[in-house]
């Protein structure tokens, strides 16, 4: 793993150095332990380097982790320990998407670019279903797919409450105009998306055809309250997930979702009108099936 802070080793390291804290243990004296240099320690509790397994589990030790937290830091150490070049599908509900699932609970602001498909965050069941029936050859067989639906679900509840996600969301119009589940299920997502649009911390924009093309898709940018954890890309395609996590490339991820909601898609009024458009011919089809 490069010795660079990301956000996934910042949330493990902030764990253990509480740990560390509420067991009145020293640097020094877990470093010596360890058979570490403090300054390594110290990298590995801010986030920049990562403890190796074995030397995780003799921290834990001394620092006499209970069984709630030592479940959390092996968690977060897997999170931290994936390589940033693997490739798994998101269908399969792997380590991956539970990682994932886990950054974009914690985060405070999204920003996603979609070309194909409907964000899953705003995604009904119906559309979710058939993503899923689309991908079967790469679904978990052991995963029903009411928990794939639940799962997507309940990530849309860090859309209300008192301190909801700040989301925006720039979507490709063929992802409104693809019958993904048949016009019904269409209607009803597109629906979904103008009720979504409607909320204050969300922002719908919608890219046209004129448009041509653009730098990014499948991209969810996640920032964070906190100072300490730096912004995280993830990279989703119907091929899998990958993290990006070094300063620079996310940078340039964030640049370019900037200058595609400024200069490339219409504004969130004008996107509001499209997808509203984009429903009324839906509901036309189905009015047309429904006569005899």
């Amino acid at each position: 793993m490069p010795s660079d802070k990301t956000y996934r080793k910042s949330k493990l390291g902030r764990l253990l150095d509480q740990l560390r804290k509420d067991a009145g243990k020293d640097l020094g004296y877990l470093a010596s332990e360890l058979r570490k240099t403090e300054a390594h320690l110290s990298k590995c509790l801010n986030g920049t380097n990562l403890l190796g397994w074995a030397d995780l589990g003799l921290f834990l030790d001394l620092v006499e982790a209970d069984e709630d937290r030592r479940r959390k830091a092996t968690e977060y150490w897997e999170d931290a320990k994936q390589d940033s070049t693997r490739v798994q599908h998101p269908a399969a509900y792997n380590q991956a998407a539970r990682s994932y699932a886990r950054a974009e609970a914690d985060a405070s602001q999204l920003k996603q670019v979609e070309a194909v498909w409907i964000p899953g965050m705003l995604q009904v069941p119906e559309y979710t279903l058939a993503l899923r029936e689309a991908a079967h050859r790469f679904v978990n067989p052991k995963v029903p797919a009411n928990r794939t639906v639940a799962a997507r679900q309940s990530r849309q509840m860090r859309l209300h409450g008192d301190a909801p996600l700040q989301a925006h969301f720039l979507i490709d119009i063929a992802a409104l105009r693809r019958a993904v589940g048949g016009p019904a299920a269409m209607y009803a997502q597109l629906l979904h998306l103008m009720a979504a649009a409607a909320l204050p911390n969300v922002t719908i924009q919608v890219i046209g055809e004129d448009a041509g093309a653009y730098a990014i898709d499948g991209v969810t940018i996640l920032s964070f309250d906190d100072e300490d954890f730096p912004d995280v890309v993830y990279l989703e395609t119907r091929g899998g997930g990958r993290w990006v996590e070094n300063d620079v490339d996310v940078d340039k991820f964030r640049k370019s979702f900037n200058e595609i909601a400024e200069e490339l898609a219409f504004t969130p009024e004008e996107s509001l009108k499209i997808i509203r458009e984009q429903a009324e011919l839906f509901k036309e089809r189905l009015q047309r099936h429904d006569e005899p």
